[in-house]
């Protein structure tokens, strides 16, 4: 499992070389201590915005880590 080192800051792109993002958050479980989410805001982007605000802050900015196929200079997901 990558650390937030490991993915902060970086470019995130699919798997067809389609520029998403950068990774600018992470969203992390804290019973299992893994990542579960990456951010292409900051989490605290969502403070104060109205419930369908936030369902379409998260739809268009979470990116769930099973999709993660690789992580080196660049993050590639599915």
């Amino acid at each position: 499992m990558p650390r937030i080192s490991d993915v902060y800051g970086r470019r995130i792109y699919n798997e067809g070389s389609g520029f998403i993002g950068v990774a600018k958050d992470v969203l992390i479980d804290p019973a299992e201590g893994k990542i579960k989410f990456l951010l292409r805001e900051e989490a605290s982007s969502i403070l104060g915005r109205d419930t369908a605000e936030a369902r379409k802050f998260i739809k268009q900015n979470f990116i769930a880590f099973e999709h993660v196929k690789a992580v080196g200079d660049i993050i590639i997901v599915r």
